[in-house]
């Protein structure tokens, strides 16, 4: 590497990401000084990125030490990238938006729609063509670059990147963080003094060892959470969007942590999504997936707020929020952290989306797997797991059948794979029912699915 490090950025009109990166970045004095080249094919988003980065930059007097280019073109801005990272959103909150709403009205509820069931498999089918393209451009022009991908859906676009354009990348996602955080504190311990072991498909991921200081802590988690569920619910607390540290507010993992002892990250609002069978027309704990309960329109609304501020602040309409200098825990988190033990060779571990390869016995080698990896100068090197349980290992198998159906049907256009794929999902299981709501979506979405025309 130069003394400048060249970092890519492919999506860079997720502004939140981008504002949260470069925030962290600006505040990294180790890591020495950046080029960061943003890219989006979405002209207006871009400027708005752009000048929030040269924003960001000026208020930090960072000048010399990160300078910020743009284009709407990836393959001018890729040679000489010492790290390439996607966050893509192929039709943004409006195409995520048609999916929830054309879903339900097939008669499909879901509380999130990025990764998994009808309406994950219509984002699919947009996203995953853009993203191998995106990779053969990143093997072409920047061979030897870090390679790191945030674009949902992360089990799908890593291994249709990885067996389409045969690049190395990792995908990075900060919810099993999260919930090793979240577990912790549930037990009333310091985070640093936590460890996890966990292996799964990113939104389904099953923590089954938690350790404090080395010593199992799963029996004080299983006493504080028989405890609260003992007590009737608060209708409040079941399907917030914001997490709020009680049982109740995810009753159905914890029902998995007492059937199986183990707790699957991402937490209810993701996990439901991988048992549809379980809540016909959407009904969970009294409230409909999607709508009561962690509702999509309320994810979208806040999403549109916060893109709509950065907007006024990159507009000068108000002034910059500078408490983001403050805080780091966003998507971008572990990234700056696993850019350092790179740099540095620090080999600490974090959770990645990576191939396979055998890590976790019983699984398909070419499945993209959320598992431990080391990160080192050499790149991240996975962590084996010999010792996930065989029921656990059974579910994640049966989840992956869809996935890989989805895969295929994106990058052939096949209609009746895709089909398949809705079917293998478990949402919708008559076939006529599974064809209409695909062909819907197909018909909504078509200018996203060029292999479909």
């Amino acid at each position: 590497m130069s003394d400048t490090r060249v970092l890519v950025l492919i999506g860079a009109g997720s502004a939140v990401f981008t504002r949260g990166l470069l925030a962290d970045l600006i505040s990294a004095d180790d890591l020495g000084a950046w080029e960061i080249r943003l890219v989006d094919v979405n002209l207006e988003a871009l400027a708005v990125a752009t000048r929030l980065a040269e924003l960001m930059v000026q208020a930090r007097k960072a000048g010399g030490a990160i300078t910020v280019r743009s284009s709407t073109d990836r393959r001018d801005m890729l040679p000489g990238a010492d790290f390439v990272v996607t966050c893509v959103g192929v039709g943004g909150r409006p195409a995520w938006q048609a999916d929830h709403e054309i879903c339900m009205k097939h008669g499909v509820f879901q509380p999130v729609g990025d990764s998994i069931m009808p309406g994950g498999i219509s984002r699919l089918l947009r996203t995953v063509p853009v993203m191998v393209e995106i990779a053969k451009d990143v093997a072409d022009l920047a061979p030897d670059a870090f390679f790191f991908n945030y674009s949902n859906p992360m089990t799908a676009n890593v291994a249709a990147m990885t067996a389409y354009a045969g690049v190395n990348v990792v995908g990075l996602c900060h919810g099993m963080h999260h919930v090793q955080r979240e577990l912790a504190a549930f037990a009333g311990l310091p985070f640093e003094e936590t460890s996890t072991l966990y292996a799964g498909i990113n939104h389904l991921t099953f923590i089954y060892d938690f350790r404090h200081n080395g010593r199992d802590a799963w029996p004080i988690v299983r006493e504080r959470m028989e405890r609260e569920l003992a007590q009737p619910a608060d209708p409040a607390d079941i399907g917030s969007i914001w997490e709020n540290g009680k049982a109740w507010h995810n009753p159905f993992s914890w029902e998995i942590f007492r059937r199986y002892g183990a707790y699957p990250a991402a937490n209810d609002r993701h996990v439901v999504e991988f048992f549809p069978e379980r809540w016909p027309s959407g009904a969970y704990y009294g409230k409909t997936l999607g709508v009561d309960a962690f509702s999509v329109p309320e994810i979208l609304t806040w999403g549109e707020q916060r893109y709509q501020g950065m907007r006024a602040q990159a507009e000068g309409e108000a002034p910059l929020d500078e408490s983001i200098f403050e805080r780091s825990t966003g998507e971008q988190e572990q990234l700056i952290a696993i850019i350092r033990s790179i740099a540095f060779d620090r080999r600490e571990m974090f959770s990645v989306n990576v191939p396979n390869h055998g890590a976790v016995p019983g699984l398909p080698s070419d499945a993209a797997l959320e598992i431990p990896g080391v990160a080192t100068a050499r790149g991240l090197r996975p962590v084996s797991v010999p010792d996930l349980s065989a029921p656990l290992t059974s579910i994640l198998a049966r989840r992956l059948t869809s996935v890989s159906l989805a895969v295929e049907a994106a990058m052939t256009g096949s209609r009746d794979l895709a089909v398949e794929a809705v079917i293998a999902d478990g949402a919708l299981t008559h076939p006529d029912a599974a064809a209409r709501l695909m062909d819907a979506l197909i018909a909504e979405q078509k200018r996203f699915l060029p292999h479909f025309a």
